[in-house]
């Protein structure tokens, strides 16, 4: 993808060695532009991407100093020297060249050479291109992406991993999980590179592994879904790991609210029919009682007071219920109907009893409000001991024994 023109700069009068040079056809996104001339050219030095100095003149070391002082930071420097030049430069700081190429050369050397320094220079663009497209990507994920080795140290890490622990990639390279997330002692106490579990059953199975764990983000636990591979070294024994965490507080703090939604009602905060079902689906207690509300003359006080106080009866028959019923589910099943679900083994008597007390918390409750006294509760009760598979069967019960109330009271 990439494209790399390269200008080369001959230093030196021996242009048949240049003009060999130039008949190599360039390698793959590369082109090749040459330039020449027989004394050091300031301008030419400070252009060039390679520099290839002809030493066999009269003053090698002055060249020398001249190629160096002005050439770009970036800039190869290939040196073309005889047997004796080059026990000269082996005494010199050759750190900024390139390569020494033997002189003489036969022009299938000379070839044989260029390909080869055309093959490391590829070599190295490619590596160049490979590195670009991966910190590119790793850096546009907006999830924390971490490269671990076998002690847990941070090889490397992407710029949002850096953002979320507040720490430069230099902070970061190196160090552990102690070090990185700002953990006390007293929150961990085994050492720096710790939390390793998920790492080692991740280098032990030699296979991407899923984890949910839970991460101390300044201040706050977040919750982390984590995607762990094992990287492989050259004889593919496993050297580390690389991970990928995607933080899904907020995406279940979200599920849970549309849960509690679906199985609550909006108005009172109890939960709804739908989660009664559910409640009792999870059940291993076989022992279940159902009181069945229904509250009395309720449309009555809708017709006269309007909705808002027919609102305000429901929700006061919410409060008195979970008063006098805290420790079981209370439902609405919608209208002025209501529903709470008892568990364990009670007898007739227990069972009456709280029957009468909760319709008698209600009564007592609607008589103490000016628009509300003229609605009552009718309760009915009915019992189980042969579990969930009944609980349909039951509620039918509950119903009807509600409703035999409710005429009983109407007669009266």
């Amino acid at each position: 993808m990439y494209h790399c023109n390269v200008c080369f700069y001959f230093v030196g009068e021996r242009r048949e060695l240049l003009e060999v040079l130039k008949k190599a056809e360039p390698l793959e996104h590369f082109a090749h532009d040459f330039v020449t001339s027989p004394e050091p050219s300031e301008l030419l030095i400070k252009r060039a991407d390679v520099i290839l100095a002809d030493l066999q003149v009269e003053n090698a070391e002055a060249l020398l100093r001249i190629l160096l002082y002005y050439k770009k930071e970036e800039a190869q420097l290939i040196l073309l020297a005889d047997k004796e030049q080059t026990q000269f430069l082996m005494e010199q700081d050759l750190s900024a060249v390139t390569d020494i190429w033997p002189m003489p050369l036969s022009e299938e050397e000379m070839r044989f050479r260029f390909l080869r320094w055309q093959q490391t220079n590829k070599m190295s663009k490619d590596y160049w291109q490979t590195q670009n497209y991966l910190d590119t990507t790793i850096n546009s994920v907006p999830h924390m992406i971490w490269y671990k080795d076998k002690t847990g140290a941070h090889m490397k890490v992407n710029d949002f991993f850096c953002k979320t622990v507040n720490k430069t990639m230099e902070q970061i390279e190196g160090r552990g999980h102690y070090y990185i997330w700002d953990l006390t002692p007293d929150d961990y106490a085994k050492g720096e590179f710790i939390c390793m579990e998920s790492e080692f059953e991740v280098m032990d199975k030699r296979e991407t592994c899923i984890f949910d764990e839970d991460v101390k983000i300044s201040d706050e636990m977040r919750k982390l879904q984590t995607y762990k591979s094992p990287l492989f070294d050259l004889d593919g024994s496993v050297m580390g790991t690389v991970g990928i965490a995607l933080d899904v507080t907020d995406l279940l703090m979200y599920q849970e609210m549309l849960i509690k939604n679906a199985n609550t009602d909006a108005l009172t905060g109890l939960s709804n029919r739908r989660y009664a079902y559910e409640f009792v689906d999870q059940l291993e207690d076989n022992y279940i009682t159902i009181f069945g509300i229904d509250l009395d003359n309720f449309k009555s006080v809708n017709d006269i007071y309007g909705h808002q106080e027919g609102d305000h009866a429901l929700i006061l028959t919410a409060q008195v219920l979970q008063e006098c019923m805290p420790e079981n589910l209370i439902v609405r099943n919608g209208g002025d109907e209501f529903m709470v679900i008892m568990l364990g083994e009670h007898t007739k008597e227990e069972i009456e009893e709280k029957r009468v007390m909760i319709e008698t918390k209600l009564d007592e409750a609607f008589g103490k409000s000016a628009n509300l006294q003229e609605i009552s509760a009718s309760v009915g009760a009915a019992y189980t001991d042969k579990g969930k598979g009944y609980f349909d069967k039951l509620v039918a019960e509950a119903d009807a024994l509600m409703y035999s109330q409710k005429e009983g009271k109407k007669r009266r």
